[in-house]
C-alpha cells in the first residue's frame, strides 16, 4: 500500500516537473529582438511605430524592434518567408492571400489601417464621381491595389470601369500628379500628404477613401511558424504596437510632434493636414475588417487568381490578437 501511494507520488511529481520544464523552455525560445519589414515611409503607415518605439511601449512589453524598410511587397514577402524578419506590414492583403494560396504559411494578424489609404482627386473639371463617366482615370498598374480598389468604388457608385471610364496605368504617385496637372487623366488616387499639395493647387477631392471604401490596405502578416513558436512575443508585439495606435489615434498634436522627434520628415502643415485625411482609417485595436479582405478574395476568385475553394480561415489568424485586445482592456490600457 505505501509502495503504492509513494509510486503515485513519484508519477505526480514526474508529470508535473515535465510539464514544467516545458513551459519553461516555451517561454525561453520566446524572442526579445525583433525585426520587422516595411514598404512605405508615409506618416500614415510609420505614426504608430515610431510613437510605439518613442514611448517606450515595446520595451514595457520587454521588446527591442529592428525596422526595416524595402521596396515593394514582393521583397517584404520574401524577406518574410527567408526568415529574415518576424513580422511585415504590407500594403493590401492580396499578397498574403495569393502566397497562401500557392502553399507558402503566410498569416494575417491584425490591421494598421482598415480602409483604403488614398483620396480620389479629380481634374478641375471633375468634381463627383459622375464627372468620371467618359474619362481617363490614372491608376499605378494594371492589378496594383490602386487599380483594385478604384474600380471597386466605380462599381459602388453605377459605373462600369471597363465600360463607363478608362483606366490607364501612368504609374507612381509623382507621375500621376504630373498627368493630373497636365490633363492627361480626370482624376487619380493619391496618398494624403499628395493630397493636400494638389488641393492648394486647385484640385478637387472626390472622395476621402480613408472614410468610405472599407477595404484594408496596410496590414501585419508572419509566418505560420512564428505564431505556433513564439505566441507570447507576438502578443507582446501586437500590444506595443496597438498602444501606439492608441496614442496616434486620439492624441493628433501629440502624436506629430513624437513622429518628427522619431525622425519622420516633412512639411508640419502638410503633416496636420495630411492626418485629418488618414487617421480616421486606422483600426484603433488593430482588428481585422475581414469583410473588406472577402471583397479582395471575391475579386481573386472571380479573376481565376485564386481557387473558389479557398476561404478566409487560412489565411486570417487573429487569435493571438484578441489576446492582446483583451489583456489591454483588463489592463485599463484599451479604449
Amino acid at each position: 500500500m505505501l509502495q503504492t501511494i509513494f509510486g503515485g507520488k513519484v508519477f505526480v511529481l514526474f508529470v508535473l516537473s515535465v510539464l514544467f520544464f516545458h513551459s519553461f523552455a516555451a517561454h525561453a525560445q520566446e524572442k526579445k529582438n525583433l525585426r520587422i519589414v516595411f514598404v512605405s515611409l508615409s506618416w500614415n503607415n510609420q505614426l504608430p511605430f515610431r510613437v510605439a518605439i518613442a514611448k517606450g511601449f515595446f520595451k514595457d512589453q520587454g521588446l527591442t524592434l529592428e525596422p526595416i524598410f524595402v521596396r515593394g511587397g514582393p521583397i517584404a514577402i520574401t524577406a518574410l518567408i527567408s526568415g529574415n524578419v518576424d513580422f511585415a506590414s504590407i500594403g493590401g492583403a492580396q499578397a498574403a492571400i495569393r502566397s497562401n494560396a500557392r502553399g507558402l504559411d503566410l498569416q494575417i494578424i491584425a490591421s494598421l489601417s482598415n480602409y483604403t489609404n488614398y483620396t480620389l482627386l479629380g481634374s478641375k473639371e471633375a468634381k463627383s464621381v459622375e464627372d468620371l463617366r467618359g474619362k481617363i482615370v490614372g491608376v499605378t498598374g494594371a492589378g496594383a491595389f490602386s487599380d483594385f480598389a478604384i474600380r471597386i468604388y466605380l462599381k459602388r457608385h453605377s459605373l462600369d470601369p471597363d465600360r463607363d471610364v478608362t483606366l490607364r496605368a501612368i504609374g507612381g504617385t509623382a507621375l500621376r500628379a504630373i498627368a493630373l496637372e497636365r490633363g492627361v487623366i480626370s482624376a487619380a488616387p493619391f496618398s494624403a500628404e499628395d493630397t493636400v499639395r494638389l488641393l492648394d493647387k486647385g484640385f478637387p477631392m472626390i472622395v476621402n477613401l480613408n472614410e468610405a471604401l472599407r477595404i484594408p490596405q496596410s496590414v501585419f502578416v508572419t509566418r505560420g511558424e512564428v505564431l505556433q513558436k513564439y505566441p507570447e512575443t507576438t502578443k507582446r508585439f501586437l500590444k506595443a504596437v496597438i498602444m501606439g495606435m492608441q496614442f496616434a489615434k486620439h492624441n493628433k498634436q501629440e502624436a506629430i510632434k513624437t513622429g518628427f522627434g522619431a525622425g519622420l520628415q516633412g512639411d508640419l502643415d502638410v503633416v496636420n493636414r495630411s492626418y485629418d485625411l488618414f487617421s480616421p482609417g486606422y483600426a484603433a485595436d488593430l482588428s481585422v475588417a475581414q469583410d473588406g479582405i472577402q471583397i479582395m478574395l471575391d475579386e481573386d476568385i472571380r479573376a481565376g487568381v485564386v481557387d473558389k475553394k479557398f476561404t478566409l480561415d487560412r489565411v486570417i489568424n487573429d487569435r493571438i490578437l484578441k489576446q492582446a485586445q483583451q489583456e489591454l482592456k483588463a489592463e485599463g490600457k484599451l479604449r
